[in-house]
């Protein structure tokens, strides 16, 4: 038997910070992909490279007593998620992994039990919900839905440099800086679908923690977001990224225009999109 999903990379963190003595953050999906497929077979050695998924697949069938099985099932991904780089890549595998475990043993979903496995691997991000959901992305004791996830255009700057989540949680790093008077107007942008305000807190909120995680082409990020009527920018939590956030089509396709025949040196652009929805095509052989 073969079963195999797709499920999305998120763009950074709408929102990250402290928030009454617990590290926060929320995300919201977009539309870059891994495909997982777990494959039945006799000789299993993909998983061997892949550590993170391979754990996780051994601990969801031993917690269901199935872990006889673990030796005749084999992991294959491929993934268009950057690696390293703050987008989400180990969180969509390891979704990507439970929903075809569920599928190929006819069981149902459990959210409580999605969370705790991908938590027992690393800090994990929030785009495990269907809906936009402030989460502590390290115990997953908490977690707060503001409501559905909201569609905007992003345009995405990455830097040449890789973050391990793991390695960089466990770094002695600067505090997060507190951002409940953000909450509000994070609220108000999902109930009322402003993008404006929405670009607000997620603008603000990686501004504040600038001491944490450094972005050293900020500036030019808030410069082109001017020049080109952004409503905001976005970074991706402990990566490497950063994005302007455009709700008009006839805007992105100006700053296509602009950004011709301009140098980045060692930064990457390229355009994805923000879902309403995670939409998850399971298949099954």
């Amino acid at each position: 038997m073969e079963t195999s999903t797709i499920y999305p990379g998120s763009f950074g963190e709408i929102l990250q910070g402290k928030i009454e003595n617990r590290d926060l953050l929320l995300s919201c999906p977009v539309n870059i992909y891994t495909k997982v497929k777990l494959i039945e077979c006799n000789n299993p050695i993909r998983k061997r490279y892949l550590k993170k998924s391979s754990s996780f697949l051994y601990n969801i069938l031993k917690s269901w007593g199935y872990e006889k099985y673990f030796d005749s099932i084999d992991i294959e991904i491929n993934s268009e998620i950057p690696y390293g780089k703050g987008l989400a890549s180990s969180t969509a595998d390891l979704c990507g992994v439970y929903y075809c475990l569920i599928n190929m043993f006819n069981k149902k979903f459990n959210e409580a039990e999605l969370v705790k496995n991908c938590i027992d691997i690393e800090p994990t991000d929030s785009i495990v919900f269907n809906k936009m959901t402030l989460f502590d992305y390290k115990s997953g004791n908490y977690k707060f839905t503001i409501g559905d996830y909201l569609s905007y255009n992003i345009l995405a700057f990455e830097g040449d440099k890789t973050v391990d989540t793991v390695e960089f949680n466990h770094k002695k790093l600067p505090n997060l800086c507190d951002v409940k008077e953000l909450i509000p107007i994070l609220k108000e942008a999902v109930k009322e679908k402003d993008l404006h305000k929405l670009a607000y807190v997620s603008t603000e909120s990686i501004v504040k923690n600038q001491k944490r995680l450094y972005y050293d082409f900020l500036n030019l990020v808030m410069d082109i977001k001017e020049k080109t009527s952004g409503l905001g920018i976005i970074g991706a939590h402990s990566g490497n990224v950063l994005g302007i956030i455009y709700d008009d089509a006839e805007k992105f396709k100006f700053e296509e225009k602009f950004l011709r025949g301009l140098n980045f040196k060692n930064i990457k652009i390229y355009k994805v999109k923000a879902l309403n929805e995670i939409s998850l095509p399971v298949e099954c052989i």
